[in-house]
């Protein structure tokens, strides 16, 4: 309970996770670049790839997967520092970010290679950005956003609006 709300990390419950695999084709290549437990896309049929800052998170994903007999490529990165690894890579981008004003970036080491990178920026939003640079072309993101998140009048949400409908 501590790591979730330090972290502003919420689990997806089972029943969106599956409604967002059953869209995908199967056999296709899928990442999850803030996997957790990996739980969003483990019922996946095809090629998945799950990324994790946290040693300890990714090795309870990597059981959740044997337990679950699930082969699954997965790695312990930092996704948002490691913006170009992978990139144009992927069909499908699923992922439930960490969003909130605690998990803010402020590291202009990290920030300069995004777009919707500022002085500061949520992880969340980064995250967004990260998805869409993750995807082959024509490639799908399945991102889930806070409610009402999106239809925020703050400047940076405004910003993020706008970014992603260049890629609709």
């Amino acid at each position: 309970k501590k790591q979730k709300i330090d972290l502003d990390q919420f689990y997806t419950p089972f029943t969106i996770c599956q409604y967002l695999i059953d869209e995908f084709k199967k056999g296709k290549k899928i990442i999850d670049p803030a996997c957790g437990t990996g739980d969003l896309i483990k019922n996946y049929d095809g090629d998945i790839t799950l990324w994790d800052i946290s040693k300890d998170v990714l090795e309870l994903c990597k059981e959740n997967y044997e337990l679950a007999n699930k082969p699954a490529t997965f790695c312990c990165i930092n996704s948002l520092k490691e913006y170009s690894k992978d990139n144009g890579t992927y069909d499908y981008c699923c992922l439930n970010p960490p969003f909130g004003s605690s998990t803010v970036i402020t590291d202009s080491e990290i920030l300069k290679h995004y777009k919707l990178g500022k002085t500061k920026q949520e992880i969340g939003t980064l995250f967004i950005e990260r998805a869409i640079n993750l995807l082959k072309k024509g490639g799908i993101a399945s991102i889930i956003v806070p409610n009402g998140y999106l239809g925020n009048s703050i400047k940076n949400i405004v910003e993020l609006r706008e970014y992603l409908l260049q890629y609709r």
